[in-house]
């Protein structure tokens, strides 16, 4: 018995030693960063590539390399170029899939620019970037081999800005990094970001999982300068010259705030070790934007502020989908065929259902779910979510993700805020 004992203990410390050396293993402390430009209009995707870059900091997870979360309109593997083995994969989304649902799309074609970060590979790897059919096939779309060792890869540091810890509890590798970066503060407007970055982050620590986990997130506040005070009003004739060079008007929507110039983005968020990007615009006037392991963007000033920051980053961190609907077309209101099941955690066309919220349901529960005084406070499936009233479904009557009136995510939204976490912070495999 002592003796089997003795082996089991051996074999549990190899394993243990065996998965804490897969990361070490294939890759550098550092991040590679592969640009490149999504092409094409509502009925064909290419992709063309910018460059490749080596950065300081890899802030992403050191665990589940090969862990596939399901999320996002995209998503990239990389590949040991020797075995063809799996090493890691990620999933993202993107400005321009959004644009493919606009009427623009389907008449004009476009090219926006789109990038990745994985940990800086040892070894030759092959890049494979692939584009969702449905809930669980894809479309390869781009194959590159990647050598670590090619001269061509660019090396240089990226331009400094001032940087201050928002909140620093953890080193990275254990931790949510998040990196806030200011869009349309000048130079004398630095003491203002930091107090606006300080009161985002302090709004984000009291919704829940955020609370639970505030030990595990470091946020930083990075200082980028712009020229002009303020945000892009193109609807109003009125341009400024800005750090990211975001703006409102996106996709002709008044609200919508975004920037294209992601490798921009990119380049200050390498300031710093991140697991997401928050981008905090300098401005009074109500909007924002958020995409999937992309970014979130939100005015920093308006009266809903608290509230737009934690919906965006809904997005933007865990892949949650808005809720909400309006009975005139929303600009986005092509993007979901209901014919498929969409990927994100908390809408469904209650095509593949089961991969939803279906077993949290209460036995009996009528589908949909009548909106009444009692039903407006548990689980259903209500209709009317994804931009459409009719054939899209959402968890709860009421959530952040569905109204700004919602003061917290609604449990389901909660558990894939949750699962990201455990994800991105944790060695092993996360709960569903």
């Amino acid at each position: 018995m002592r003796k089997l004992t003795f082996i089991l203990f051996l074999f549990l410390i190899s394993s243990i030693a065996l998965f804490g050396q897969q990361f070490n293993d294939f890759f550098y402390d550092k991040a590679c960063r592969v640009d490149f430009h999504l092409c094409g209009n509502a009925r064909q995707t290419d992709v063309y590539l910018d460059k490749v870059l080596q950065e300081p900091f890899w802030g992403g997870r050191r665990h589940q390399l090969t862990k596939d979360l399901n999320l996002g309109d995209f998503r990239f593997r990389i590949l040991d170029s020797t075995s063809m083995k799996l090493v890691y994969i990620d999933g993202f989304s993107t400005l321009y899939h959004e644009w493919q649902s606009t009427p623009e799309a389907l008449k004009s074609s476009k090219s926006f620019e789109q990038s990745i970060q994985f940990p800086f590979p040892k070894k030759s790897v092959t890049l494979v970037i692939e584009k969702r059919l449905n809930l669980d096939n894809w479309q390869e779309l781009f194959r590159y081999n990647l050598t670590p060792v090619d001269k061509l890869i660019q090396r240089k540091l990226p331009q400094s800005f001032p940087i201050k810890n928002i909140t620093k509890t953890e080193i990275s590798e254990k931790a949510i990094d998040i990196a806030v970066i200011a869009e349309g503060y000048t130079s004398k407007d630095i003491k203002k970001f930091y107090r606006d970055a300080q009161r985002l982050s302090e709004n984000l620590l009291t919704h829940e999982p955020f609370t639970k986990y505030k030990s595990l997130i470091n946020i930083y506040a990075i200082a980028a300068s712009s020229v002009d005070s303020g945000i892009s009003k193109p609807q109003d004739g009125n341009w400024k010259n800005t750090a990211v060079g975001s703006n409102f008007f996106t996709f002709y929507e008044k609200r919508y705030l975004t920037t294209q110039n992601i490798f921009k983005v990119r380049d200050l968020a390498a300031l710093v070790p991140y697991d997401a990007i928050y981008i905090l615009a300098n401005t009074k006037t109500y909007g924002g934007g958020g995409i999937f392991n992309f970014y979130a963007l939100t005015a920093a000033d308006n009266i809903l502020s608290n509230q737009v920051t934690i919906h965006e980053f809904g997005h933007s961190f865990a892949g949650l989908a808005d809720e909400y609907f309006r009975e005139n077309a929303d600009v986005l209101d092509g993007m979901y065929n209901l014919k498929v099941e969409p990927w994100e955690p908390n809408i469904s066309t209650l095509v593949q259902f089961d991969k939803k919220w279906k077993s949290q349901l209460p036995e009996g529960l009528q589908i949909p779910t009548p909106i009444n005084d009692e039903n407006k406070t548990k689980i259903g499936v209500f209709e009317g979510g994804g931009y459409l009233t009719k054939g899209v479904f959402r968890p709860y009557y009421d959530c952040r993700m569905h109204t700004n009136k919602s003061p917290e995510f609604c449990l389901v939204c909660k558990l894939a805020v949750e699962r990201m976490i455990l994800f991105l912070t944790e060695p092993t495999e996360p709960k569903n």
